[in-house]
């Protein structure tokens, strides 16, 4: 810590002090958990020579370490175990900073583009909603107006816990390698976001329907998202018998194939009102997503200048006339799904459809080794990151996808 005896901080805060005094400094930036060596940390709180036998200690339950009345207990002068708990509180600070560092590594992702998150207590929850209501009409002189009705529809939330364990043996520490334990910290956060990423974008893609995993569940009732029959107008591709002038796929090759795409959805997606003709409804196209081998036709597409329309025997070059109009995401976890499905694309306005509903974020708890592990494998530590949460469908009519094969 820029050449401080930690030892004699904490002689001179004492350790409730110490600590936090630590975490305001991190808050502010002025130290890094970089700025630590677990070696010196271990060695002022007095833990070094006996880090092995760390289990010996007094207990300490990883909610001690999450929680204010926890920490303060732990810290407390009349606690006996106050020194080997300054060390597990301070550590767990530092790996567990570090583990949020990974996670909040976004370079590539696109999950949070593709979904609005909503903090929810509950799981499997119900989302309501309404049909369309009926417009206007128009009301003779001395006449009632007519009465709108709002006719509920809801969906499900569904939910699952993710997370990971990592140990960090005695070596680690022994050895002064604080660079490689948050090495491993940063991984298990950057791994805990890869999987959020991948849940999101099969969701999106309604990848795992064929699985009965649906993520469009109206009425509690899991159903596939994309028909292909096109009843939930929102799917062009053959077996379209809703739209048979859709029933074809479309190939992404250039800007009339989005336009294509612009016009089923100007005319074959409509709303749910159940109180008059079902009406185009206005629902912006933001985004385009497609698979990696699709990026570079994609973004060519959508960021060209100029388009060239070829005539008999000639070609004019004129504006593009989707020139920055959508937003390019691409994804391998597009790719994963194989040939036949990396090829579809999808259209629309992703975070207007689909929820991440949100019940604990990313958390990071560090506890005291006390299985097998620490004498089988001299683990001193073990750090655990998880969260819990979902993604769910709310609509059908503001994503489109597109089959490409």
């Amino acid at each position: 810590m820029h050449g401080t005896s930690i030892k004699s901080l904490i002689e001179s805060h004492g350790s409730a002090g110490f600590y936090h005094k630590v975490v305001s400094l991190l808050n502010e930036k002025s130290l890094t958990p970089d700025d630590f060596s677990y070696y010196e940390l271990a060695d002022a709180c007095g833990v070094l020579p006996r880090l092995r036998s760390l289990s010996d200690a007094q207990p300490v339950h990883e909610r001690a370490l999450s929680t204010p009345e926890g920490i303060t207990h732990l810290l407390s002068e009349s606690n006996p175990g106050m020194n080997s708990g300054l060390f597990q509180v301070i550590t767990g600070e530092l790996i567990g900073r570090k583990v949020i560092e990974g996670y909040e590594d976004d370079a590539g992702f696109i999950g949070d583009k593709l979904v609005s998150t909503v903090p929810s207590r509950f799981r499997s929850s119900r989302i309501a909603g309404f049909r369309a209501l009926a417009g206007p009409t128009e009301v003779a002189e001395g006449h009632p107006y007519e009465e709108s009705s709002f006719d509920e529809k809801f969906v499900t939330s569904k939910e699952s816990k993710q997370g990971r364990i990592l140990s960090i043996n005695e070596e680690l520490i022994t050895f002064d390698q604080t660079g490689e334990i948050h090495r491993r910290a940063m991984g298990l956060g950057y791994y805990l976001r890869q999987e959020r990423e991948r849940t999101i974008i099969r969701a999106v893609t309604d990848a795992d329907a064929a699985a009965s995993n649906f993520v469009y569940r109206p009425s509690g009732v899991g159903k596939a998202l994309y028909a292909t029959d096109g009843s939930n107008r929102n799917y062009i591709g053959s077996g379209n018998t809703t739209s048979s002038a859709f029933n074809a796929a479309i190939p992404l090759q250039d800007w009339t194939d989005i336009e294509q795409a612009l016009s089923y959805r100007a005319t074959e997606v409509k709303d749910d009102r159940s109180d008059g003709q079902s009406r185009p409804i206005v629902a912006p196209v933001r985004q385009l997503l497609v698979a990696e081998k699709l990026r570079g036709t994609a973004r060519s597409i959508v960021h060209s200048t100029e388009v060239a329309l070829t005539g008999t025997d000639t070609e004019t070059k004129v504006a593009n006339p989707l020139h920055n109009q959508l937003e390019v995401l691409h994804s391998p976890y597009l790719d994963e799904q194989g040939s036949t499905a990396s090829a579809a694309w999808y259209l629309g306005d992703f975070r207007r459809q689909f929820l991440w509903t949100e019940i604990w974020p990313v958390q990071t708890f560090l506890q005291r080794s006390e299985s097998a592990a620490a004498f089988d494998r001299d683990v001193v530590l073990r750090v655990k990151a998880r969260y819990y949460g979902g993604v769910s469908a709310v609509d059908t009519v503001f994503v489109t996808k597109v089959a490409g094969a």
